[in-house]
């Protein structure tokens, strides 16, 4: 297949750094077994206390600030061995391919019980989308602690959000929203302490969407946004905008200035014919005056109309008003 403008590579990863961490399963910072199965079926022998490796890279992805992502490994030599495969330096975004073809994926028994159905478009849903989640669910984790709204240590509701809304508040959101109130709740906080537009206001807006409304779209939407702001795509156009507007003052600055130097050669030009005023008239004195100063200054403009609007502004603005005036004196 030809690669063009429409089939190339947009955007290539450079991984950064490779490190290797030994954990236990189920122990911060390590998922459950159960949620450990997800990431291969190697991983059901596992038991909650026991070793695990886990590999934490970090990348940047076009024009990105550095992402983190990770994997994990039921050996310590599986875990050297994924690094010394993708080493620092490594650029991937390039290739394409799936290990299997959609039919024998859905059709997959252990696949299926895996994730927990048999419906494909819930199969495609959880490979393509949730992909993208599970790195942002990370990031909101990191937003959400990092602002006070949950604990660093387990990741629970903070005391001092509950004391915000208040027993009879969370007693209500206990009854409407069962075991997840205190998502609502850390939505609610969030709306009423930060931006909507702060990553951690967008973080319980998606943790409400994904396990309280269960609503896809908004999902997606929100996983879009964090990534943005996250990634810097949203800082680098804003930076881009802000470069724009500089480089369009220093460009107009810059153009003020070579004009300026443009009209002082014009005018001593026109000086250093004020003798012949009298004898000929102003109209060739200029002329004489444009031709000396186009062969004296290489940025002197040719156009003739740009040539009449220097003698415009030498006629009536200052500082070469005066100066004008004192060339042609005797005419006056």
């Amino acid at each position: 297949m030809s690669v063009n403008k429409w089939t190339k590579a947009n955007r290539l990863t450079e991984v950064i750094t490779q490190t290797i961490s030994s954990e236990k399963v189920g122990r911060f910072p390590m998922f459950k077994k159960e949620r450990l199965v997800d990431f291969g079926t190697e991983f059901e022998q596992l038991d909650d206390d026991d070793p695990i490796w886990m590999v934490t890279t970090t990348s940047r992805t076009g024009l990105d600030k550095e992402g983190t992502g990770f994997s994990f490994y039921t050996t310590e030599e599986k875990a050297e061995e994924a690094v010394r495969s993708m080493p620092v330096g490594t650029i991937t975004g390039d290739g394409f391919g799936w290990p299997m073809r959609f039919k024998e994926m859905f059709g997959n028994t252990t696949f299926n019980t895996v994730k927990g159905s048999s419906d494909p478009r819930s199969l495609l849903s959880h490979i393509f989308i949730n992909l993208a989640e599970d790195a942002v669910h990370y990031k909101c984790y990191e937003a959400l602690s990092k602002a006070g709204v949950i604990s660093e240590k387990n990741f629970m509701i903070s005391q001092h959000v509950i004391d915000w809304l208040g027993d009879e508040h969370v007693k209500w959101m206990k009854a409407e929203f069962d075991e997840n109130w205190s998502v609502v709740g850390e939505l609610e906080f969030c709306i009423n302490h930060f931006p909507d537009s702060s990553l951690a206001t967008l973080s319980a807006k998606l943790f409400c969407a994904y396990f309280v409304t269960h609503d896809d779209f908004s999902v997606g939407y929100y996983t879009k946004e964090i990534e943005a702001i996250d990634g810097g795509t949203e800082n680098a156009a804003l930076q881009s905008t802000e470069l724009r507007k500089k480089a369009g003052l220093a460009g107009g600055q810059a153009s003020r200035k070579r004009k300026l130097a443009n009209l002082e050669i014009f005018m001593e030009e026109i000086e250093a014919l004020s003798g012949a005023v009298g004898l000929i008239n102003e109209k060739l004195i200029l002329q004489q005056a444009k031709e000396a100063a186009l062969t004296r200054c290489q940025t002197m403009p040719h156009s003739q109309k740009t040539l009449e609007d220097y003698e415009t502004y030498l006629r009536s603005e200052e500082p070469f008003k005066s100066r004008y005036r004192a060339v042609f004196r005797k005419n006056a």
